[in-house]
């Protein structure tokens, strides 16, 4: 049987959509595996301002890419990463509330990579999104304690963080620890806050490669040490991130960081105690 001219053109032209539609596709996918081989770089970077100004191009292409390719987990869970460290390493310090937009963005992809999963049913291959997740409510509702609707999402964090220390513990430079001191120093006292619990994680999120990753230290140092009112612990940390000596590798840039943000942060050690 004949296809009516009219009709035969309809699904040449749907045809030629979705061979578009697949094509682009097809080529986010392949540019994501580069993204995906390419950040270690970025982390290696020693030269933190050309970081700040050069990684928001990256951003927006990763969210260009994610248009094509919405499921592509890779390069959520990358998006994920880069909106939540960008919002650590350059944006808490200047403008909260640009720090908070991206915050929430980098959950976003996060959760998108774990396709409705809950904490309790996160498998190994989740550790990644899982934890970016959690890093980036955690570091939101940190910046937010003013705002009751933030702060209520705090219960949240325990379960996901358990489950992390579960599945992965190392993962990201003993991150889960680091988390978990985080929660305990962030919540109020009354509500389950302690700054024994904050402390004891914090330092097990120096053993090993945690030791020698400075943002680490620095974590402990600005939530942890004020959270227990220690100010010769807050100052000691801050002076051993200081005192670091560099470290080529893909810690390089956030160890820059965090020795910036250390000699800021001990100028308000006044305030602070």
């Amino acid at each position: 049987m004949k296809v009516p001219v009219r009709a035969s053109s309809v699904l040449a032209c749907a045809a030629l959509c979705l061979s578009g539609c697949s094509l682009n596709r097809t080529a986010a996918h392949v540019t994501s595996g580069v993204i995906d081989k390419g950040l270690p770089s970025v982390f290696s970077q020693q030269d933190p301002q050309y970081v700040k100004e050069a990684l928001p191009a990256n951003l927006q292409l990763m969210e260009i890419l994610l248009k094509s390719d919405p499921g592509n987990r890779r390069m959520l869970v990358n998006a994920a990463q880069g909106f939540c460290g960008y919002a650590l390493m350059f944006l808490e310090d200047e403008n909260n509330e640009r720090a908070a937009q991206f915050y929430l963005k980098g959950e976003a992809y996060a959760a998108r990579a774990l396709k409705g999963r809950a904490p309790e049913q996160a498998k190994k291959c989740d550790v990644p999104a899982l934890f970016w997740a959690t890093f980036c409510k955690a570091s939101y509702i940190n910046i937010s304690r003013d705002n009751p609707e933030a702060v209520a999402e705090l219960p949240a964090i325990e379960p996901a963080v358990q489950r992390l220390l579960v599945l992965d513990p190392g993962y990201y430079y003993n991150g889960a620890e680091s988390l978990m001191g985080a929660y305990y120093s962030i919540r109020p006292r009354m509500f389950g806050g302690d700054p024994d619990k904050a402390k004891a994680h914090f330092e097990l999120a120096l053993k090993g490669p945690g030791g020698n990753f400075l943002l680490n230290r620095f974590m402990y140092a600005r939530m942890g040490a004020v959270a227990a009112q220690d100010p010769g612990l807050f100052e000691k940390l801050l002076n051993e991130i200081i005192a670091a000596e560099p470290r080529d590798g893909e810690t390089r840039l956030p160890d820059e960081v965090a020795k910036l943000k250390a000699k800021k942060l001990l100028e308000k050690k006044d305030e602070l105690f």
